[in-house]
């Protein structure tokens, strides 16, 4: 039998008084072991500190009192030691009402190890050598003579209130079956008789202790009591385990044979278990972090069936309940109670010789019965885990708003414990409680306590393994476009790619063939809108107030909607029942059912046709509306693969919808379709990665560009060439939407508030791109580039012509400056005003390669002879070039920076005069 001690006061009370009643006793105990207080030296509400003597032999002593209920670290043992020896006194005492953490337990045992002389610098009086103290003076009875009531099952432990009103004994009275205790009887400490005051029960129970979640018993409440009872069996019986789906297709958390990927994730968390069990971690808290749909709860069920293995089965046992179904603020109590009776029964730790009772939520470990679990663990090397699945479901529910704070104290008390006990969260990173809320609080005052692991996205390996699994649940393999159209629309996303392949997989047992399936952009909101289309008015209004009461009280919607219309919604399995409570199948799809809305979707989609092509593409349909996939690529002289990528990229945009080798334009106008396109991008994943990284409106350097890019893309595992290729692509598709700018070597972001072109700008395509990837080299001089444009403008653009004219090297650095683009056989110049040549220069200026000579000469004060010049693009490129090739080059470069600055300063002269 435990007993402790808690020192409290009324809320209006000065935390000055309650420091008096704290160093009241303390003076009280030194007196009985016959010391008087000589100085005060500090008094606070949680801590009094005094020097004392010894009436006899005169001996100085420094004793530190202190009020709390959690755990005590060994730190405040070390500092009282300090004291000893700064003070200059014989010994130091600690009178402590909380109990010892178990680094100050080790401590303890390690002192009583020590020889008499030093012994004696330390003594430590925990509330039970207090609570012996007292009763043994006479100033307090023992409580095992309290008259107490025999139709009354009592816990093992008491509790000694010393208050404002008075000092009393608390004896809690247990619900035998739950295991834990319920209800709370007072006692006068001094002369053992019960309380039956209302007034002082009132006013005690309302004093801020470890028994606030008990109800304080009055004799005459037994009707009340046995419904508190009931209703705690009831809770007991109603923990609901977390459960997966029937079925493949089904939006419940994934069976464990279908979960996906997340390797690393799970030995990391399991790595973390090790840990404990080698105690090599004070931790004992963890959190499974993700948005809505991302697999928390799927993490958890494969937590479970991981931990069956035979690697784990002996070591580890992962408990997961779903919170959905507490209905008062001692489900976190009974959880706990439900998953070491679940390891009893399932023979992972063996039955204790005495009950298995959970004293308190800041206690919850005293009992004998899990003192034998506790020390059976740790000889075993073993691990129990709780893990609260949906935990922040419960913030919408005022009436559980104790839990919050329930549970809190329960966390603590086991991460302060530092046994093998681990409790778990599942938290959803993308809900919306407000920073003043106290769960908010909660969460964040335990930031400091746990360890968390966060899911991401689905990678492409994990992607194409979950269309592995929905092929054979199929029955038929995939079709490749099929499969791009999945594995495009998910953009990883994984309760996406199971909405998506749930609905094709329902149009294909319906006799739709996979071709038909793929023709038209994703609408997200239709997918969820089919759910609701064949309901009845009345199940309708009850899946909406299922959803606003989420988890609903399952009687209550009975009693107002009907059996039928209740069974109805089960049956489509567009709700879930969870022990007495009732909610949506899924988190998602609740959110639509109250706002009318989806998650919006971060696009991570790559174009598979540059920005050209698809310019082409889109006037070639404007003019026909409908074409044939081969007309297509006939008429834009390029292969079936590459018009098929080209309506890949116009799907995905939103601008076709395809129906097997048809396709057809879904706007009117030019400008329409551009608005859809540049929708599509300001949503990308890229922009708005970029924008967090170095705020609105960044500017960029085109390495910083790619480091980010290529960060966004690892996963994929592109080689360097293909990295070089997609950024490019997508720099390109920016600069033609007007999103983006680049000038002088930067990359500037224009806002959403820039205006939307109403034509594809033909973008400065190749300067807009890492110069490992497109370096300006200067393959053709000057005069053979004004030679070209002066061609093509009388008329002389066929691309094989010029290139018998010796231009092939010409066309390539127009090409590379965006000064001119392809269009079928023929070369256009596009961004050329009539002043050519000075936007050539400028251009020319801008490119990464001429800027190491203009640096050069700045830093150097002369310019750069050719071979430097070739060693610095070497060095940039990253490649191993001979002397005669950095020499070559070095000389093409410095001749097109000689005639770009003359052109400049030219214009420059003439425009000051």
């Amino acid at each position: 039998m435990g007993n402790f001690v808690e020192i409290v006061v009324s809320d209006n009370t000065t935390n000055t008084q309650k420091g008096r009643l704290l160093e009241e006793l303390g003076k009280e105990l030194l007196s009985i072991l016959q010391y008087e207080v000589v100085e005060e030296v500090r008094v606070t509400a949680m801590e009094v500190d005094l020097l004392a003597r010894h009436l006899i032999s005169g001996e100085t002593i420094f004793v530190e009192c202190k009020a709390h209920q959690n755990n005590l670290s060994a730190d405040v043992l070390t500092k009282l030691l300090g004291n000893v020896f700064f003070k200059g006194v014989s010994s130091g005492w600690l009178f402590t009402t909380g109990p010892l953490g178990k680094d100050a337990k080790g401590f303890r045992e390690e002192w009583s190890q020590k020889i008499p002389d030093e012994r004696r610098k330390l003594n430590i009086y925990t509330s039970d050598k207090l609570v012996d103290l007292l009763i043994s003076s006479g100033k307090i009875c023992n409580p095992i003579a309290l008259p107490k009531d025999k139709k009354y099952t009592y816990a093992e432990e008491n509790t000694l209130i010393i208050s404002e009103y008075g000092r009393f004994w608390a004896i809690k009275v247990l619900h035998v079956s739950a295991g834990i205790p319920y209800g709370v009887i007072l006692y006068d400490a001094e002369n053992s008789k019960l309380i039956i005051d209302k007034d002082v029960i009132n006013s005690v129970s309302k004093l801020q202790t470890s028994l606030n979640d008990l109800e304080f018993i009055m004799t005459e409440l037994n009707d009340e009591n046995k419904v508190l009872t009931e209703e705690l069996t009831e809770e007991l019986s109603n923990i609901a385990i977390v459960t997966g789906g029937d079925q493949w297709a089904d939006y419940r958390p994934s069976r464990p044979r279908d979960f996906i990927g997340r390797e690393d994730l799970l030995r990391d968390i399991f790595k973390y278990f090790n840990s404990v069990v080698e105690n090599e971690t004070n931790t004992r808290l963890l959190a499974i972090k993700a948005p809505s749909g991302w697999g928390k709860s799927s993490a958890l069920l494969k937590l479970v069936s991981k931990s069956k293995s035979k690697r784990y089965k002996t070591k580890f046992f992962v408990h997961a309940v779903d919170v959905r179904a507490a209905t008062s603020r001692r489900y976190g109590e009974l959880s706990l109670l439900s998953c070491i009776n679940s390891a009893v029964e399932k023979g992972f730790i063996t039955k204790p010789s005495e009950e298995i009772i959970i004293n308190s939520v800041t206690n919850p470990l005293s009992s004998k019965g899990l003192a034998e679990i506790l020390q059976s663990l740790r000889d075993e090397n073993k691990v129990l885990i709780l893990c609260f699945d949906q935990f922040e479901e419960i913030f919408s529910k005022n009436e559980l708003a104790d839990l919050f704070e329930s549970i809190r104290k329960l966390a603590i008390a086991i991460d302060s414990a530092r046994e093998n006990i681990i409790l778990g969260f599942a938290w959803k990173t993308d809900g919306t409680t407000p920073t003043d809320h106290p769960a908010y609080y909660m969460w964040q005052s335990l930031s400091d306590r746990r360890r968390e692991f966060q899911l991401s996205t689905f990678t492409p390996k994990e992607i194409n393994k979950a269309l592995s699994i929905f092929s054979k649940e199929l029955g038929q393999s995939l079709n490749p476009s099929l499969k791009k159209y999945l594995i495009d629309h998910c953009q990883g996303y994984p309760w996406l790619l199971k909405k998506l392949c749930i609905h094709v997989h329902s149009l294909i047992k319906n006799g739709i063939e996979q071709n038909e399936i793929m023709g038209k952009g994703l609408d997200i909101e239709s997918l969820f809108e089919r759910d609701l289309s064949e309901l009845s008015s009345s199940e309708q209004a009850c899946l909406k107030k299922i959803a606003n009461e989420s988890p609903a009280d399952f009687f209550k919607v009975d009693q107002d909607f009907g059996s039928e219309t209740v069974h109805a919604l089960l049956n489509r399995r567009l709700i879930i029942r969870k022990a007495h409570k009732l909610i949506l199948y899924w988190d998602i799809f609740k959110d639509y059912v109250l706002t009318g809305s989806v998650p919006r979707i971060t696009i991570t989609y790559i174009p598979q046709g540059n920005l050209n092509k698809y310019s082409n593409l889109l006037q070639l349909l404007l003019n026909q509306k409908e074409m044939n996939l081969s007309d297509i690529a006939k008429n834009l002289k390029i292969s079936i693969k590459a018009s098929d990528n080209l309506i890949r990229d116009m799907v995905m945009f939103g601008n076709v919808t395809r129906q097997g080798e048809r396709i057809i334009l879904l706007q009117e106008t030019e400008n329409e379709a551009i608005n859809k396109v540049y929708s599509f991008f300001n949503s990308h994943i890229l922009l708005k990665t970029l924008v967090t990284q170095y705020g609105d409106g960044f500017g960029v350097t085109f390495q910083e560009f790619e480091k980010t890019f290529i960060n966004l893309y690892k996963e994929s595992q592109f080689s360097q060439k293909t990295f070089g290729v997609y950024i490019n692509r997508v720099i390109n598709w920016f600069l033609g939407l007007n999103i983006i700018r680049v000038s002088h070597g930067q990359i500037t972001y224009l806002s959403e508030k820039t205006p939307v072109p109403k034509q594809i700008l033909i973008p400065n395509g190749r300067i807009a791109v890492n110069a490992r990837i497109h370096p300006f080299l200067g393959s053709a001089p000057a005069e053979r580039v004004l030679e070209l444009i002066a061609k093509i403008e009388h008329g002389i653009d066929n691309e094989e012509e010029l290139k018998k004219l010796g231009l092939r090297n010409a066309v390539t650095v127009l090409k590379s400056l965006g000064l001119a683009i392809k269009q079928i056989d023929t070369i256009k110049l596009v961004n050329l005003d009539d002043d050519y040549k000075l936007t050539i220069a400028e251009k020319i200026i801008e490119t990464q390669t001429i800027q190491l000579i203009v640096h050069y000469i700045k830093e150097q004060g002369t310019a750069p002879n050719s071979n430097e010049v070739g060693t610095m693009v070497a060095k940039l490129l990253n490649k191993e070039w001979k002397d005669a090739s950095k020499t070559r080059t070095g000389l093409a470069l410095l001749k097109w920076h000689k005639w770009a600055t003359e052109v400049i300063k030219e214009k420059n002269s003439a425009t000051i005069i």
